[in-house]
């Protein structure tokens, strides 16, 4: 119970950190037939307890193990595809480390990566977005998603296990206020907006998942920015060790399950249309929208 309220207190500390929400007047929206969704690159998982406690137990040792000497803070993929950055001993048994790197495939949109420069990683808001074009359709518009994902400003030299940098620069999208990508070049056919969705909070603490969905529409003529809204959930569904199993099975369905909430959510304060409204009894203690809450 200690480590929730610190971590409660934390996310309440770091409030304002980014940018107020923007919710487009009714006249931006009403005439909205066809929508392009785009996936920002999101930040690597972090884990606390470190996952290295569970893999080597000696390491629980904090008083007699020289951390410096066998361990270093990387960025690593676990057998279920999902990036995660914590510390990897010399001898770990990781079954696969991988270094992040900027994308270096190229893409005939200029600013936009392709899905290929991701290899086999699973990436949360590629399924985030696979749901807000689900939602979307539902509601009556056409969706269209895309292969293509936004990658985050950050420099080579940042693209590292300090999550510091990833922060920086998941506020630095969001807080942008003109959409430096010209989405008119995406391909034939009219878009009268884009949604990019993308995730700030997104981490595992003790038993806790908090997740944050961070959603923007951009009108791809102007490139203004006439949308943007935030909305997190605080699921509590078992350790690190326990969602992480067999392939990270249970993680992936439960930001599937969490993230369709908060898209939901997302859209509603879009003024976009959606399926069904949230229920107030679906606002829990564990899994309640803390708008406003920013850990960036």
């Amino acid at each position: 119970m200690r480590r929730y309220s610190v971590l409660l207190i934390l996310l309440a500390a770091l409030s304002g950190c980014l940018a107020p929400p923007i919710r487009p007047p009714a006249a931006e929206t009403v005439d909205m037939r066809t929508v392009l969704v785009i996936p920002v690159e999101p930040p690597p998982l972090e884990v606390s307890p470190d996952l290295i406690e569970s893999r080597l137990p000696i390491y629980r040792q904090h008083d007699t193990v020289p951390f410096d000497l066998f361990l270093e803070r990387k960025i690593y993929r676990n057998p279920g595809g999902v990036m995660i950055a914590g510390l990897v001993a010399h001898d770990d048994i990781v079954p696969e480390m991988v270094t992040r790197r900027a994308p270096m495939t190229t893409s005939s949109i200029p600013g936009l990566q392709s899905a290929k420069a991701l290899g086999e990683n699973w990436v949360p808001t590629f399924a985030l977005a696979r749901e807000a074009v689900s939602q979307l359709m539902s509601g009556g518009l056409e969706a269209v998603a895309s292969g293509h994902y936004y990658p985050l400003p950050l420099a080579p030299n940042e693209r590292t296990a300090n999550l510091a940098f990833w922060r920086g620069a998941i506020r630095d999208w969001y807080n942008q206020d003109t959409s430096p990508v010209d989405y008119r070049l995406h391909g034939p056919g009219r878009i009268d907006a884009v949604l990019e969705v993308g995730i700030g909070t997104y981490r595992i603490f003790e038993a806790q998942a908090p997740l944050q969905v961070l959603v923007k529409l951009i009108d791809p003529v102007s490139r203004k920015v006439i949308g943007r809204t935030a909305a997190e959930a605080f699921p509590v569904e078992g350790t690190a060790p326990e969602l992480l199993a067999r392939e990270a099975e249970k993680f992936k369905q439960l930001v599937s399950t969490v993230g369709a909430k908060l898209i939901e959510q997302s859209l509603s304060d879009l003024g976009l249309p959606v399926t069904r409204s949230v229920r107030q009894d679906e606002r829990s203690t564990e899994t309640a929208v803390a708008d406003g809450i920013s850990t960036l």
